[in-house]
């Protein structure tokens, strides 16, 4: 399901059947699930591309109204099991080690961070308990890879770039990166291989802000980064930045890795920001 006609483009230039529906539009979204009759249903439903309206509340919306919609339509259309993108990086972090699946997220967070982590537990929740469905919730890590933030012409290299991503305080911010190819691959293990419940799918190789930053900016031929100050950070980039460049715990893979048999096909970031900067890096 896509909600314009470029996207609808997209989707059949690659081999599947598109069709045009929005998930607030609850009449035809149920009318499109009907149509379909899906044994599972993938809830990859996200805003933050969205240019006419701040992506983070749209994206909240989508995780919450958008969720609440989207199973009902499922349950309606008769469908065995819902798989649902979630994010490993919105839990409560911990001192010096990793989150797991069974770590709080973080709904006692600074104010700027609390809606976000309450709009991912209501999600989650909507998922698990939806009655008569299969509940699937897949946290991924940072996705990087060609298409997403991450790629060497969108927006975190460019600011890399331009200087504008510095080291806050002690760039304490743990970050679980997954290849986009390795998450999908793990995604397709969930849709008949895995019991309900929630899975991790980060790579092997969690890195603090401070490990990854310097090398990503020497592979893209950039200079060094800045360091910056994390008060001064609070008032320039405003807590939510600072909570993921300096705050946020890392994930294991544990679980994904023993009960989907799950293996990262590029387990190090190290590995895959050296193929994905590289060519830049020496152009």
């Amino acid at each position: 399901m896509t909600r314009t006609a470029h996207g609808a483009a997209r989707l059949e230039a690659v081999g599947a059947t598109p069709v045009i529906g929005d998930v607030f539009d609850v009449d035809r979204l149920t009318e499109l699930a009907r149509q379909s009759a899906p044994e599972l249903v993938i809830h990859q439903l996200t805003a933050f591309g969205a240019t006419d309206a701040d992506p983070l509340a749209e994206t909240i919306r989508v995780r919450t109204e958008g969720t609440r919609n989207l199973v009902a339509a499922a349950r309606q259309a008769g469908a065995r099991r819902l798989i649902t993108q979630s994010i490993s990086f919105i839990c409560k972090p911990v001192a010096g080690g990793l989150t797991d699946e069974s770590s709080p997220l973080y709904l006692d967070a600074p104010e700027a961070i609390r809606p976000l982590a309450q709009a991912v537990a209501e999600m989650e929740q909507r998922t698990l308990d939806a009655r008569g469905l299969e509940g699937i919730v897949l946290r991924y890590g940072w996705f990087y890879g060609p298409g997403t933030n991450f790629d060497p012409a969108d927006l975190i290299p460019r600011a890399i770039r331009k200087g504008r991503m510095p080291i806050v305080g002690s760039g304490d911010g743990c970050y679980s990166f997954v290849h986009v190819r390795d998450a999908a691959q793990a995604t397709m293990l969930a849709l008949t291989g895995a019991a309900p419940g929630i899975y991790n799918i980060v790579d092997d190789a969690p890195a603090r802000l401070r490990e990854w930053l310097p090398v990503a900016a020497q592979l893209l031929g950039a200079p060094p980064p800045s360091a910056m100050d994390e008060a001064l950070a609070r008032q320039k980039l405003g807590d939510m930045r600072v909570y993921i460049y300096n705050e946020q715990s890392g994930a294991s893979n544990h679980k994904a890795r023993t009960a989907l048999a799950w293996q990262p096909g590029t387990p190090s970031w190290r590995q895959g920001f050296r193929d994905l900067y590289a060519p830049a890096g020496a152009a």
